[in-house]
């Protein structure tokens, strides 16, 4: 089966030259001229979606056929694109049974579903994964955004020398076990570019602190790249000289970074702190600039900022959630997808002189938490680690996982229907404390509360991991001694997890990728 045909949307090549020249282009582009690509773009996306998915066909079949304004569309969900997975995709070969078979195999991470796709796994409703594909012209869009508009800003002429006395060796710092976005990512980089493996390597979050530090401290990488939270931590070991690297740049992801966590983890290190907004739903959606602004790629990703009844939200005010339409993936179309991200438009002009759209965002805010081990020493605990573990319960729908003393944690746990309580929460149980004991927290103890995840108002949004007297509602006691709090993103697209990094929502992971060519990942 032939993948999606592509159509002409506007732009003068699907080379990657010509994707090249065409980016450039777009970045000089007034916001008018930039608006007029994305409606070029859009129409050929809406016109393709209706001839080629069913889902779609029948979503849109009350429209007229000219349909080109966007707010007339009526918005999408993950949880209804993964119920009408195979209607959904526009390549009938496509299936729900062979896309989740393919992401359970850890030894395909690397390769393409189908020979053609890169396959993305996140949360899903009910401990089952959401999976997203892109196709090799969006995988060729996104790769030429890196390179046009990310890699050429990353490395000060301040920096060089130490970019070069590194012999350029990444550390990408993630969680692992999945299909995940820097995962898959870093997998196809080594396999298509061998020769560079040496000088990149994935460290897993899943191992404990000491080990991994003194993994790092072996390694010595050039660029570290990595979630704020964990960077946060990092940065703590590096002020203790238990970690001891010297890094020409740091690369943060997957959660949000607040300007005073860029300025420590950026005086720790003695280097640039740089980010990027990203999903497994479009890989590179926004690059920060030197003044600290995220920069939309506009030009192939549109994002809406609304309220939560979906009307639009005004420059300058916080939106309650966002929606992305991806102009560049026609195998999975994303027509104003509730990507669960709170965002700000920024309405006055960035002082770097970008004329692309500057947003700020928002998410919801979980943070670390510190349980300690039998000697009285914390040991930090991140919440996408933990949320890597916690999704993967079968019949889960909802959960909240509050540390409500110094070796207590209390969860509260919705199951999804059609599930027992008990085994849901007996499942979820065992692989928190395995979890912990690899962490050398075998003694911390884990409550199943009665009461349900709460949020911390109504209609708000779900914080999932936070420490005893932040918790919503009543029942919680508060930690007695508990701990610096760090606050994170976890938008619902889920990053982790590149430069693709990827927030978390439909949580994907992310990772620092700085040299795949678009052809040969297709091979």
């Amino acid at each position: 089966m032939e993948p999606p045909e592509r159509e002409n949307d506007g732009s003068p090549s699907r080379s990657f030259p010509g994707l090249l020249r065409d980016i450039l282009r777009a970045g000089r582009e007034s916001p008018a001229e930039t608006a007029q690509r994305q409606q070029a773009r859009l129409c050929s996306l809406i016109d393709f979606a209706r001839r080629r998915s069913p889902y779609y066909a029948r979503r849109y079949s009350a429209l007229p056929p000219d349909v080109g304004a966007l707010e007339t569309l009526p918005p999408v969900t993950k949880e209804e694109l993964t119920a009408h997975f195979d209607a959904w995709s526009t390549d009938p070969s496509v299936t729900r049974e062979s896309a989740e078979a393919f992401v359970a195999d850890l030894s395909r991470i690397g390769r393409l579903y189908l020979g053609r796709y890169i396959a993305f796994s996140t949360s899903g409703t009910s401990g089952r994964p959401a999976v997203f594909l892109h196709d090799p012209a969006a995988a060729a869009v996104y790769l030429a955004l890196t390179a046009a508009r990310r890699i050429p800003s990353l490395i000060a002429p301040a920096s060089l020398g130490s970019f070069l006395k590194g012999r350029a060796r990444t550390a990408t710092i993630v969680t692992t076990g999945g299909h995940f976005t820097s995962s898959v990512v870093d997998a196809l980089a080594r396999s298509r570019f061998p020769l560079l493996s040496g000088r990149n390597r994935t460290f897993s979050l899943m191992d404990p602190l000491p080990a991994l530090v003194r993994s790092l401290n072996d390694f010595r990488p050039a660029v570290v790249g990595s979630y704020p939270t964990a960077l946060s931590v990092l940065a703590g070991e590096q002020q203790a000289g238990r970690l001891r690297i010297r890094p020409a740049l740091v690369l943060s992801g997957a959660e949000l970074l607040s300007t005073a966590l860029a300025e420590r983890i950026s005086v720790a290190f003695g280097c640039p702190v740089r980010d990027t907004y990203a999903a497994s739903e479009f890989m590179g959606i926004a690059f920060d600039c030197r003044h600290g602004r995220l920069h939309v790629n506009a030009d192939w990703a549109i994002l809406e900022p609304v309220d939560a009844a979906f009307r639009p939200v005004p420059p300058g005010e916080a939106s309650h959630t966002t929606l992305l339409t991806n102009l560049a993936n026609r195998v999975q179309p994303l027509i104003r997808y509730d990507l669960g991200d709170s965002i700000t438009v920024i309405p006055s002009p960035c002082p770097c002189g970008s004329r692309l759209p500057s947003i700020r965002v928002e998410g919801r805010h979980d943070e670390v938490l510190f349980p300690e081990d039998g000697d009285g020493v914390r040991r930090p605990q991140l919440p996408l680690v933990l949320a890597t573990v916690v999704e993967k319960t079968e019949g889960l729908r909802a959960y909240q996982v509050i540390q409500s003393g110094s070796r207590h944690l209390r969860v509260r746990a919705e199951t999804a229907p059609g599930y027992a309580r008990a085994a849901v929460c007996g499942a979820l149980l065992r692989a928190l404390r395995d979890h912990l004991a690899d962490q050398g927290l075998e003694g911390v103890s884990i409550e199943i509360s009665d009461d349900p995840p709460l949020r911390d108002t109504p209609g708000g949004k779900l914080r999932q991991f936070l420490v005893g007297q932040a918790a919503p509602g009543t029942g919680d006691s508060g930690a007695n001694s508990v701990h610096a709090r760090c606050r994170w993103s976890s938008p619902r697209y889920r990053a982790n997890s590149s430069p693709h990094w990827s927030h978390r929502g439909s949580l994907s992971r992310s990772s620092c990728c700085f040299s795949l060519d678009a052809d040969d990942m297709f091979c």
